[in-house]
């Protein structure tokens, strides 16, 4: 049976969003979601020798809330900033010379990126490919032409039935909000990740866990794939 999963397009996001899109047949971007403040679609964290250090990209104030909208903030150099502490923190990694120049594209400052979502769907590309995730994916703004505009778990099972999925596998988060009787009543089984991060060799003494997916593949390079 056709295991699916949904998620937004996130900034380097942390492991487990890739084992997520590792472990199933079809993985579909919420590229049309709402935007939230306190959620991690235009920041993450890597570790530095104080401890973690947020990256942060700076966004444009906007009435405009879909997530494929909003837009990033150029006059602030965000780019050089982001690079550098890249750098600084991951130079003598043994892995980071082996990504460098891709890094290095995405935040020259002559690339100017417009949308939130063009930077994280570049980004996130990019890792799956390094991590070897063929999984095939969809962009969930592309999918039910044809319905009426729906939201929350109403949306989540129209997608599972036009992909034809029988299984739809949700974070461990969905717990607090799914309405697990929409997912019964079309007979799609409902499966939680039950994901758990397991420690690796990490630069600067005690282990920190759920970083930047960045920090594991600077520190482990191709072996970055037996932790997720």
């Amino acid at each position: 049976m056709t295991k699916i999963s949904i998620h937004q397009p996130m900034y380097l996001p942390y492991i487990g969003v890739f084992n997520k899109i590792k472990n199933v047949d079809i993985f579909v971007f919420l590229d049309d979601a709402m935007y939230s403040d306190g959620y991690y679609f235009n920041r993450n964290r890597i570790k530095t020798q104080n401890g973690a250090l947020m990256l942060t990209v700076p966004l444009k104030k906007s009435s405009d809330k879909n997530l494929d909208k909003i837009k990033i903030e150029n006059n602030i150099l965000w780019q050089k900033k982001h690079m550098r502490s890249i750098i600084l923190n991951y130079e003598k990694s043994d892995h980071f010379k082996d990504y460098r120049g891709f890094f290095e594209e995405v935040y020259n400052v002559d690339t100017r990126w417009e949308k939130l979502h063009d930077l994280n769907m570049k980004t996130m590309l990019y890792l799956m490919d390094q991590l070897n995730i063929d999984t095939p994916f969809y962009l969930a703004s592309k999918l039910l032409k044809n319905h009426p505009p729906l939201g929350g778990t109403k949306r989540l099972v129209e997608i599972c039935k036009e992909l034809d999925a029988k299984i739809y596998l949700s974070g461990i988060g969905g717990k607090d909000y799914i309405e697990k009787k929409l997912f019964e009543k079309d007979c799609i089984e409902l499966e939680f990740q039950n994901y758990v991060s397991k420690d690796y060799k990490q630069l600067y003494g005690d282990f920190i866990s759920n970083l930047s997916i960045v920090d594991l593949l600077f520190n482990h390079g191709e072996g970055t794939c037996d932790f997720i």
